[in-house]
């Protein structure tokens, strides 16, 4: 791995000096067009050749040499929506891998339920009432815990809700709160620790999305668009850590769950529910685990279903439609056409 960055290194220095060479000598001399743009493009296409090389051979290597699972001992892990469902069963199971948890909910009964049911099983875990869609509220306790010298080192975003109704019913207030807690609480909770993984160099930020923000879903228009909002949250995040040099130790991980019986959505009613039908919330968080130890930049539950929507996508809108009904049969687009 060490070479590997040396080399990366080496490329990327090799890069700046034939960029200074070109903006100092070749572009006064021969101007921005024609064979002054001959070096700069040769350069870029070895850069290209050398990255589309590694990439692959990492990719192979990985189907031989499975990644190793990163250790939960000494991580402090907090947790939003932690009094039940996915929530509830991660900050079980990563107490259980020698996690320090703490659980963040508004439901302060439930969620003084898990952190007692934690300790009773020798686990540290600490737990605290708050409203997460309240930005001063999110911040404040951030401060109060880094004064308590609690640094977080990792962030699962899990706070959620939903409600199935036609968007001609929706009350104003309803909406709201639906962006509200499906989007802009991730943003308060990210702004609230990010800073500070950053100046440790070291963190992993985990957001619980849906496959409705991978798919249209008729009836939850707003939850459907917190959701995409979520994942352009998650994936503008990863860009920006990958393109700055100091947060190569940070992390992000974005959870698309589709069969889940977290009892917030209606039981799958697709043609095919004989063969993959829901699994429990504590399935569920057994998988979300693992793919966060193996620093997994996607999960999908189940694991075609992003991978089965994404080549979906690629179709004309309807011909894409056409199998969505036939997917989704009974669902009221099958009496409909385009």
């Amino acid at each position: 791995m060490y070479r590997k960055n040396v080399f990366v290194c080496f490329i990327g220095r090799l890069a700046r000096k034939f960029r200074a060479l070109q903006e100092v000598w070749i572009l006064p001399w021969w101007g921005s067009g024609g064979f002054a743009a001959a070096p700069l493009w040769a350069l870029d296409a070895l850069v290209l050749v050398v990255k589309l090389c590694s990439t692959c051979t990492v990719a192979v290597g990985k189907i031989f040499v499975p990644p190793v699972l990163k250790s939960m001992h000494g991580e402090t892990v907090l947790i939003t929506g932690a009094s039940h469902g996915i929530g509830r069963e991660l900050a079980i199971q990563l107490a259980e891998l020698g996690a320090t948890v703490i659980c963040w909910d508004k439901d302060e009964r439930r969620n003084h339920a898990v952190v007692q049911e934690i300790r009773k099983n020798d686990g540290d875990c600490f737990g605290y009432t708050i409203d997460v869609t309240a930005r001063d509220q999110v911040a404040a306790l951030a401060m109060r815990m880094r004064r308590q010298q609690t640094e977080v080192s990792m962030v699962i975003s899990n706070a959620g809700t939903t409600t199935c109704t036609p968007i001609s019913h929706l009350r104003p207030d309803i909406v709201e709160k639906l962006i509200e807690v499906n989007l802009l609480a991730h943003f308060w909770v990210i702004q609230a620790f990010l800073p500070a993984m950053m100046e440790r160099r070291h963190g992993h930020i985990v957001a619980i999305n849906s496959s409705a923000g991978l798919m249209p879903c008729a009836d939850m228009i707003p939850y459907c668009a917190a959701k995409y909002g979520l994942r352009g949250l998650m994936e503008s995040i990863t860009e920006e850590l990958r393109l700055d040099t100091w947060t190569k130790g940070i992390n992000t991980t974005s959870v698309y769950l589709g069969t889940v019986s977290t009892g917030l959505y209606p039981p799958p009613a697709h043609r095919f529910t004989s063969l993959y039908s829901e699994i429990t919330p504590k399935e569920a968080a057994a998988i979300i685990i693992e793919g966060i130890r193996k620093n997994q930049k996607c999960i999908s539950i189940p694991s075609f279903m992003k991978s089965l929507i994404d080549m979906s996508n690629l179709l004309p809108y309807r011909i894409r439609i056409v199998f969505t009904d036939f997917f989704n049969f009974g669902h009221r687009g099958w009496f409909c056409f385009c």
